[in-house]
């Protein structure tokens, strides 16, 4: 797959190279119908649905529906410190990722470092100007405003002003989602009890699901 033969020079281990088939295997255990992950993920998804198709087709049997990728407004967000790059915390630098537990301070910080360009007043093209692109994507998917109609109001405007405005609105955001979790994190033998109720939902449905699997290909 083209994401193992870029992502091997960084990191190069098994886990890399089975993680599509352990995905898949997630998906189709539980029998997942809509999944929400990146516009990367495409690939991953086809391959999914290969391996159900490949299963159906051999055993005579409709045992796997088909999977779908339910993506968002903006499928794909880029990393502040280099647009050419995802968002992602398994490489690059860490000022390139809002995280969610980060301050108010350490998000205007990482939008104001943000690399766009010295070409001036804002216009909108993503390939002579990624940096401020994705500043207008990531805005728009925070804010809620179509894309288009943020590229008209931002058009011509200093690069400041998108990031000032990129900044509060992902503060305001994001405080609230921070606090909550914050406070959750301070009770860590609630935490263990909802995650071994869901636990234990998980493995009642996975076992439900594996017999069906062992019975369709004669295990059992």
């Amino acid at each position: 797959m083209p994401q193992y033969k870029e992502k091997s020079q960084v990191h190069d281990n098994l886990g890399l190279l089975t993680y599509p088939v352990l995905m898949s295997a997630d998906i189709l255990l539980f029998h997942g119908t809509h999944i929400p992950v990146g516009e990367d993920q495409n690939i991953h998804i086809e391959f999914c649905n290969s391996i159900a198709q490949y299963f159906n087709r051999t055993y005579k049997c409709q045992v796997f529906g088909t999977v779908s990728q339910l993506l968002t407004a903006s499928p794909r967000v880029k990393s502040l410190a280099d647009p050419s790059r995802k968002m992602s915390k398994s490489y690059g630098k860490p000022s390139g990722v809002i995280g969610m537990l980060d301050s108010d301070d350490q998000i205007r910080k990482k939008v104001r470092k943000a690399v766009t360009d010295s070409l001036g007043p804002i216009t909108v093209d993503s390939e002579t100007r990624p940096g401020v692109y994705n500043l207008l994507q990531l805005l728009s998917a925070v804010s809620d405003v179509d894309f288009h109609e943020l590229c008209g109001k931002y058009e011509s405007e200093n690069v400041v002003r998108l990031k000032n405005d990129l900044s509060d609105c992902l503060v305001d955001k994001i405080g609230p989602v921070r606090n909550a979790a914050l406070e959750l994190l301070e009770d860590r033998d609630h935490i263990e009890k909802i995650l071994a109720v869901g636990a234990e939902k998980a493995s009642n449905i996975a076992e439900r699901n594996l017999d069906e699997i062992y019975r369709t290909i004669g295990l059992k």
